[in-house]
């Protein structure tokens, strides 16, 4: 009982499982997930919870996979849980995304799994990662390239994942099930030396294994310790991100120089990881070589200058910012979008949702003025288009006299060039009605006697 032990041991130091929870389990039926499924079934009654198992079908390996889920089918049967079983189409997701088939495989199983646990309402998903493969993503991410925050490792929390065989190695587990007499499967692909993964398993940790046979545990001591900077770190890249990165409409962020030159040196690269992770392509790696150029960029260049990026983006140095945009939104700016009321408007081109609903009355404070806009419903002829400036656009500003140039407007409030085609513009019946994070337009105002008040509101697109 060791094991279970171990496992319990591992979830109320990392408070994994809240009492009365609903667990799915995701077992490949591979040796760590029939063991991850034999100990939580033992410690059901420990936490009250109720088990789920899913298995995913990958659909590549033909005849073993059936067999797989076959197996995991009949072991949830034998304990009496439900099953769920699960197929995703991985060559489709890996040509859309340009992806690698071990990248693509784990990303349609996680949103599979995510999708499986909101529509049964369970609270956690667990997972089969033990120490020893601990121990294989960190040499495997030296072998790649990684940052600090890479070797930290797997988190044995992420919520709602959960890893409950995260302190426990596989000699521990092949040793329990065989007492047990847990029958587990092998996946052939695992013995595969094509797989960088495989050559890390079977031939590189044995071999330094020789030299130090504690290696693995050196490794997973040192995933803990980073994990635990890592975390202390981001908490102060939180607060500077609030500072220097101000989002904009269209797929664009504002870098605000001043803040990030009086951060330190660790902060900045943090930081600088952070936004480019969260607007890059998922194919697309920023390297430590592609961080520091974008540092000395905003630290030393001048008011024009520009920096081409990976994943097709640009960066371009302001007086006092740097700002960043998607460099392929050409086909985009010539296409316009219907906007319902109420109604959501996703770009995903653009990482932009724009929402409408009607409204009693204007708030009287509003946290995010340049991410709002309050019409009268009245003067708008529905539904609503949005596009990019064209040539000849005019509008009359909020406040002004009459009519200008949209690219007048823009000058005057000092938009860069290369930023102005990258700005939407929200019309009714073709009159601009709402220049997207800057101005609404004069003869749409709400009025005293306006009786219907429709509110616009941008924002960036949610991820998944």
């Amino acid at each position: 009982m060791m094991l279970v032990d171990a496992v319990r041991s591992c979830i109320d130091a990392h408070v994994m499982i809240p009492q009365g929870a609903a667990v799915l389990v995701a077992v490949s039926g591979g040796a760590d997930s029939m063991a991850l499924l034999a100990t939580l079934y033992r410690l059901r009654p420990v936490y009250a919870m109720r088990l789920h198992v899913a298995h995913v079908d990958h659909q590549i390996r033909r005849s073993e996979a059936l067999r797989d889920a076959r197996f995991v089918e009949q072991q949830a049967a034998r304990l009496g849980l439900p099953f769920h079983g699960l197929q995703v189409d991985i060559r489709a997701h890996q040509h859309a995304a340009g992806l690698s088939p071990q990248h693509a495989a784990r990303e349609v199983r996680y949103d599979a799994l995510y999708r499986l646990q909101q529509s049964l309402g369970a609270t956690r998903i667990a997972f089969g990662h033990m120490a020893d493969d601990q121990a294989e993503t960190v040499l495997l991410r030296l072998l790649r390239g990684t940052s600090p925050a890479g070797l930290a490792g797997i988190p044995p929390v992420r919520w709602p994942c959960i890893r409950p065989l995260m302190t426990v190695y596989r000699q521990t587990i092949l040793a329990f099930l065989r007492a047990e007499r847990i029958p587990w499967v092998e996946d052939s692909s695992n013995s595969y030396r094509g797989y960088l993964r495989n050559q890390v398993r079977h031939d590189m940790l044995p071999l330094l294994r020789r030299s130090n046979p504690r290696i693995d545990v050196h490794f997973n001591e040192l995933t803990e310790m980073l994990a635990a900077e890592n975390a202390f770190l981001d908490e102060h890249v939180e607060a500077l991100y609030g500072q220097v990165v101000v989002p904009q409409p269209g797929r664009r962020l504002l870098l605000n120089s001043r803040p990030y030159q009086g951060a330190s040196l660790a902060l900045q690269r943090r930081l600088l990881r952070r936004v480019l992770h969260t607007v890059l392509p998922a194919a697309v790696t920023a390297s430590f070589q592609h961080i520091e150029q974008l540092r000395q960029f905003i630290l030393h260049a001048v008011p024009g200058q520009r920096l081409t990026l990976p994943g097709k983006w640009m960066a371009e140095r302001y007086r006092e910012a740097v700002c960043l945009w998607a460099a392929d939104c050409g086909s985009e700016r010539a296409s316009s979008h219907v906007l319902s009321v109420p109604g959501i408007l996703d770009i995903p081109l653009l990482r932009l949702r724009i929402s409408t609903d009607f409204i009693q009355s204007v708030p009287g404070s509003i946290a995010q003025p340049g991410h709002f806009a309050y019409i009268d419903a009245s003067r708008l002829t529905l539904p609503l288009t949005v596009r990019f400036r064209q040539p000849g656009d005019r509008f009359h500003p909020y406040g002004a006299p009459g009519q200008k140039k949209l690219n007048a407007f823009l000058i005057d409030k000092k938009v860069p060039r290369a930023e102005r085609d990258r700005i939407p513009v929200v019309l009714s019946d073709g009159e601009i009605v709402w220049v997207v994070g800057y101005q609404i337009a004069e003869p749409f105002k709400v009025h005293p006697e306006t009786q219907r008040t429709i509110s616009l509101h941008w924002s960036q697109q949610p991820t998944h």
